[in-house]
């Protein structure tokens, strides 16, 4: 059959499809939403275009052609393969719900939706912003589709976690500090520095206290909250020193000194709801593994 014929045919398929079931030109016109008269030409330009007629005369109703009845399944099958693409489509367009930690959400979730935009994916997003400890609570109530969050696979099944990269931390102390006159600055030099640092519940405070145990210390707490700017700032006044990820552009009066010691990481990774889930949402997650595969975890700190 050539392009051009089949090309004429197509738009006559759902006819053939709405006529099969009762034989009724009224009912396959209400259910096409077109009128009559539109159906009654339709199927006359049909038969023309086969070759062959499509429908005949049955008493003061039609009936479809032996040769109209021989095509019906085919019809219905290219019918449903074009639904099914349309349906996934419209799942790829879908509106995927976000939570991400606060420190991600000045280079890696602005980047990831960059990507997935010059990647025509059509994808809206639903985005919050908090406490690791809030974006998988936000999770497992239904509220996002995913959470991208420090320690992903702590305590979770394996099959809804996916690492996608570690973030060196540094320790931020006051210009002076005696810590930067040291070489190389470890964990146990830390332990006796009074802490600066996020509130019980964000990714960063739970991993500061993993740190501490390794030393069989606990932190001294001398500030929590919200937000590594504001700790920074505290950091430059002198009331403690800050463990966390590095920042491209250190406020004044604060020094950031790397931690020598392998441990002094924190992995940075996705979570899915569990269950079935829209294919918008593996598209996603594709795009997080993509753009994070292999990149300096520099560019994603804060500016």
């Amino acid at each position: 059959m050539s392009p051009d014929r089949l090309t004429a045919l197509l738009p006559h398929l759902p006819l053939l499809d709405a006529l099969a079931d009762d034989e009724h030109l009224t009912r396959a016109a209400e259910r096409l939403g077109v009128p009559q008269p539109t159906v009654s030409r339709a199927l006359k330009h049909l038969g023309e275009q086969l070759g062959v007629p499509v429908v005949e005369r049955s008493g003061r109703g039609i009936r479809l052609t032996p040769a109209a009845r021989r095509m019906l399944p085919a019809v219905r099958v290219a019918l449903r393969a074009a639904h099914d693409a349309l349906q996934s489509l419209d799942d790829a367009r879908a509106t995927v719900g976000v939570a991400f930690q606060n420190s991600l959400g000045e280079r890696l979730v602005p980047a990831l939706i960059a990507h997935l935009r010059d990647a025509g994916a059509g994808i809206a997003f639903s985005l919050m912003q908090g406490a690791r400890d809030t974006c998988l609570a936000a999770l497992d109530a239904g509220r996002v589709d995913l959470a991208i969050v420090s320690g992903a696979g702590l305590g979770l099944d394996a099959d809804r976690a996916r690492h996608l990269y570690e973030e060196r931390l540094v320790v931020a102390v006051p210009t002076g500090h005696p810590l930067t006159a040291l070489p190389r600055v470890g964990l146990r030099d830390l332990v006796d520095e009074a802490q600066v640092t996020l509130k019980p519940g964000y990714g960063l405070r739970q991993t500061v206290e993993r740190l501490f145990a390794t030393e069989g210390a606990a932190p001294r707490i001398a500030f929590e909250g919200d937000d590594l700017r504001t700790l920074h700032g505290l950091v430059a006044a002198g009331l403690g020193v800050a463990i966390g990820p590095p920042v491209r552009l250190p406020i004044e009066g604060c020094v950031q000194l790397e931690i020598d010691d392998p441990r002094a990481v924190r992995d940075m990774g996705v979570v899915v709801r569990a269950g079935a889930r829209a294919p918008a949402v593996d598209t996603v997650v594709r795009a997080l593994v993509e753009i994070t595969d292999g990149a300096d975890p520099a560019v994603f700190a804060l500016s």
